[in-house]
Formats: structure tokens, C-alpha cells, sequence
């Protein structure tokens, strides 16, 4: 088995222009961590190396829900180690993709707990800024809980960069002030937070251009395109209110505080803090009820696909048997028993319900 100093390697995660991530082994506690191992380029130098030692620091420091512990980092040969808490669940871009645009509930449950983790961070002395905030950095759990990953890394890289070709931050999620480097503070993270709510709303950022020049010009000036009427129909007007204030091009319009972003998303918030993501897609979701009623009258079986009876009304046993007859659609003995058993339990449920509820 493969050891990376004090950590025993189970598998590779996966890979990308910072470096490799691992599912690793302490050798001496067995505890499970994800291991980031950066390229070896990146540590060539003498300030990038004492850079990340000392962000690292900052941020093994930092323990709240919202956010991926950092448990330790080091050097071993030649190469820059963080040891991470190991956690079960998907980015947001892997949810992104399987589901497309969630139901305004469920996106602004993600941004309230991202919003906390912000809040954390930045309240540290002297506050910590992400500097890259999109889909890819933030970790949707297996019972609904969010973790805002890779904090620091950006700050890192720059420090870095004028000996390594890595660009610094996303250019989908760059605040206008990051783009034109004119010095950052938690509105730059604010910023980018809005542009990953928008996308969670809309199923698509506000801004897209295959030319990076073009892209930034975007971000820097036009406002962002109105969410789709789909997408407003019947979400609070408060939401869209706060997302237009973190997409503002100035700093000075946006949220000035985590205390201020959240007094906003706060009433609009799941009650028991967990995002509830169900697993339908939102064409799913949106599909009419008769739609799932219709699929429980194509699952009796021996009843053809053809005429069905208008799904306004009420399911009759007889008249269901009787229509698909009338249409000269053949039904079984068997089926119509079967329909006429299952019609005649739901019956005794109800009636038992109801007296119970009269009783």
C-alpha cells in the first residue's frame, strides 16, 4: 500500500489543476481523511511554501459545521500535504448535474449554510477569505448538511503564482473587484454566493461566454439576466430581492456583513437547519398530478396503454373495467380482480380512518 508520510493511501478521488486528492489512512489513529497532495511545482519556492503553512494554520483552526476541517498539513518530499476530514455525500456541481435547477426551498437552504460557514471564516482575526466560492467547492452531505471546501487555496496560489502558469480562482465565479484586483474583503465571497444561488435557481450561471475576455467584461458591467418566470412563480419576493444585492458590481451594495446575509436568508430557511434534497429532477417535480396518477393506472396490469378515462374524476373499479371495455380494450379476469381487490382495501382504509377520526 502506497504512504504518503503518516497516511496509508486507499484510493484516488480525484485530480485537477491544483493537485491529486486521496481517501486516506493515519497510520497510527486509522482515521479516514482525505489527503490533498498538491503538485510539486507549486511548492518550488520558499514564500509559496511558508504561505501555505501559514494559511493552513489559520484555517486547522477553523471548526464549524459548514465547513471541511483542515487536520493537518505538511511537507514530505518536496510535496505540500493536507490532511482533510473525509466526507460522504457530492459537490453541488455533481447535484447540479443530475438534477439541474432545484425548487427555490432547497437552494436557499444550501446558501443559508454556506452563508454560516462564511460567517465563521470571516470572523476570524484577521478574517478568512475564500476567494473561490463555486459549486465545485461546496460538498452537499448524505443526511442534507453543507461544508464549504478549500478555503485558503486561492491566496495560496497567488502568492504562488508568479512562479507557477495556475490561474487564481474561477473566472465564472470572480467578483468584479477580484477581476479588476482592486483588493478584496467578504463581499468578494458574497458575490460569488450569489452567483452559485442563481445557478441553483436558474440551472445555469447568469453569466456564459466561451471567450474569457468576454466573460469577465460580463461579470464586470452587465447586469445579470432575469431568472426564468418558471423560476419565480411562487418564490418569495425576498429571495430574488437578496440575490439582485449580491450581484451587485459594487461592494458597497452588497450585504456588508455575514450577520446582514443572514438576518436576510434567515426567514426563508428550512426550520431545522438541513437541506431536504430529494431525488426527482425538477421536470419531475414540476410534472402535474395527474401525471403520477396516470402511471399508477399504467401499472394495472392487462390494462392497455390506449383510452383511459379522464384523470379529473375520481377512479371508479367499474367504470375503469367498463371504458377499457367499451374502447375494445381487452382486460383479463385476473386483472379486473386484481383492480377490484385493490380498490376495495383502499375503500376499507378509508372508511376505518374515518371512524376513527369521528370516534
Amino acid at each position: 500500500m502506497e504512504r504518503i508520510g503518516e497516511y496509508l493511501i486507499k484510493r484516488l478521488i480525484g485530480e485537477g489543476g491544483m493537485g491529486k486528492v486521496y481517501e486516506a489512512e493515519e497510520r497510527l489513529s486509522k482515521r479516514r481523511v482525505a489527503l490533498k497532495v498538491l503538485h510539486p511545482e507549486l511548492a518550488s519556492s520558499e514564500e509559496g511554501r511558508a504561505q501555505f503553512i501559514g494559511e493552513m494554520s489559520i484555517l486547522s483552526r477553523l471548526d464549524h459545521p459548514n465547513l471541511v476541517r483542515c487536520l493537518a498539513c505538511s511537507e514530505h518530499e518536496g510535496k505540500l500535504v493536507m490532511a482533510l476530514e473525509y466526507l460522504e455525500g457530492q459537490t453541488l456541481r455533481e447535484l447540479l448535474i443530475k438534477r439541474g435547477a432545484l425548487p427555490w426551498e432547497e437552494a436557499v437552504g444550501v446558501t443559508v449554510q454556506v452563508a454560516r460557514g462564511l460567517a465563521a471564516a470571516h470572523g476570524q482575526d484577521p478574517p478568512v477569505i475564500h476567494r473561490d466560492l463555486k459549486p465545485e467547492n461546496i460538498m452537499v452531505l448524505e443526511g442534507g448538511g453543507v461544508k464549504i471546501m478549500d478555503f485558503g487555496i486561492a491566496k495560496v496560489l497567488q502568492a504562488m503564482s508568479r512562479h507557477t502558469t495556475h490561474s487564481v480562482g474561477t473566472l465564472q465565479y470572480m467578483s468584479p473587484e477580484q477581476i479588476d484586483a482592486t483588493g478584496l474583503d467578504a463581499r468578494s465571497d458574497y458575490y460569488s454566493l450569489g452567483l452559485v444561488l442563481y445557478e441553483l435557481l436558474a440551472g445555469a450561471p447568469p453569466f456564459h461566454s466561451e471567450s474569457p475576455r468576454e466573460l469577465l467584461n460580463m461579470q464586470c458591467t452587465e447586469p445579470p439576466a432575469p431568472l426564468p418566470d418558471a423560476v419565480r412563480r411562487g418564490m418569495p419576493r425576498g429571495v430574488e430581492t437578496l440575490l439582485l444585492a449580491l450581484l451587485e458590481k459594487s461592494a458597497e451594495d452588497r450585504p456588508a456583513t455575514a450577520e446582514a446575509l443572514l438576518s436576510a436568508l434567515e426567514p426563508f430557511a428550512p426550520a431545522d437547519g438541513v437541506v431536504s434534497l430529494s431525488s426527482a429532477s425538477t421536470s419531475e417535480r414540476a410534472a402535474p398530478a395527474t401525471a403520477s396518477t396516470q402511471r399508477r393506472v399504467d401499472s394495472v396490469p392487462g390494462v392497455d396503454a390506449a383510452p383511459r378515462p379522464s384523470l379529473s374524476e375520481p377512479l371508479n373499479t367499474v367504470q375503469l373495467i367498463e371504458r377499457a371495455r367499451a374502447d375494445g380494450t381487452q382486460v383479463s379476469l385476473r386483472a379486473a380482480i386484481t383492480i377490484i381487490l385493490v380498490m376495495s382495501a383502499l375503500a376499507g382504509a378509508l372508511t376505518l380512518l374515518a371512524r376513527q377520526l369521528l370516534g
